[in-house]
């Protein structure tokens, strides 16, 4: 103990301890600038696969939405819904992307319009629609692009983006948005 002490007491009479004392804050410092940079958000998504993967994700406002339950496609009678849900702090909520009425699907970009026969829309529920129930409207406010459509192996995958608002009028973007699912 009387080592350390007098080695302490030799540092400060020789000044280094304040060189020390500013090399471990400079340290400190950067290592924290590193640690608080943020990753882009559109990183932390699934890739955008085409082989069945499973995967629904999109950016609400630029925060990850990952489906972390009932996520899935459906396809039958001119009918395609492709959906992701999960359950967080704000209630469960709901990314839905389906078309009533339209026909033979074919790899391709798609228009969401607003929900009606012939056409693709996108809707964002929470709670089930009892705390919002919001979805497309015309013109166009946004795309779904159909990357794979696989008959023989029961495959959709594909790319959204579209623009809702809220109750309050406020916009909500949902961007980045990938699937690839199996479909029944």
């Amino acid at each position: 103990m009387k080592n350390t002490v007098l080695c302490l007491l030799t540092f400060v009479k020789k000044g280094c301890l304040r060189r020390v004392f500013f090399i471990l804050l400079i340290l400190t410092q950067k290592a924290c600038s590193k640690s608080e940079q943020l990753k882009d958000p559109v990183d932390t998504l699934p890739p955008i696969t085409q082989t069945g993967e499973n995967t629904f994700a999109c950016l609400i406002n630029g925060k990850p939405f990952f489906s972390s339950r009932d996520r899935g496609a459906s396809y039958f009678n001119g009918y395609l819904g492709i959906s992701g849900s999960r359950r967080d702090s704000q209630g469960l909520r709901t990314v839905i992307i389906r078309g009533w009425e339209i026909g033979f699907i074919e790899e391709g970009t798609y228009v969401l319009k607003s929900e009606q026969n012939g056409s693709f829309h996108g809707t964002y529920l929470i709670d089930g629609g009892l705390t919002l129930d919001a979805t497309t409207s015309d013109p166009g406010s946004g795309s779904l692009t159909i990357t794979r459509f696989d008959f023989k192996e029961l495959i959709v995958s594909g790319t959204f983006e579209f623009t809702i608002l809220d109750n309050g009028g406020n916009q909500l973007h949902f961007t980045e948005g990938r699937f690839d699912l199996p479909f029944r």
